[in-house]
Order: C-alpha cells, then structure tokens, then sequence
C-alpha cells in the first residue's frame, strides 16, 4: 500500500515539481492552488481578459506552435 503524501509538509517548491511530475493527481494540484491563493506577494488576475490580451495571447500560442513544429 502506498503512503499518502502529507502536501501541507512539502515546500511550495516540491509541491509545484511533484504537481507538475503527477498533473492527474487532483488533491495535489488543489493544495499547490490553495497555497499560492493563500500565500502573500502572488499576483493574482481579476476579472477578464480584454480583446487585446486574448488577441496576444492566441499570438504567443501561435508563435510557440510555430517553434515546435520546425
């Protein structure tokens, strides 16, 4: 039987890489996401993005697409 991780011990550091390592595991992303919501200094978005952001955005994605496929 596997030993449950204890995320509330693992630093926000080998919380992001075990999260990132096992993106399925759903507990471990709500704690990674529950940490940064409560930590203080993260900036967090509100609202919406506007036209010009998405517009951006759909640019950046496209470059990366680019990147990958040459």
């Amino acid at each position: 039987m596997t030993q449950k991780l204890d995320f509330q011990q693992m630093s926000r550091k080998e919380l992001r890489t075990y999260v990132l390592a096992h993106r399925e595991d759903e507990e471990a992303l709500r704690a990674y996401m529950e940490r940064l919501h409560n930590e203080p200094g993260v900036i967090r978005q509100v609202g919406g993005l506007n036209e010009e952001d998405l517009n951006r955005l759909e640019q950046f994605i496209a470059r990366r697409a680019g990147d990958r496929s040459s």
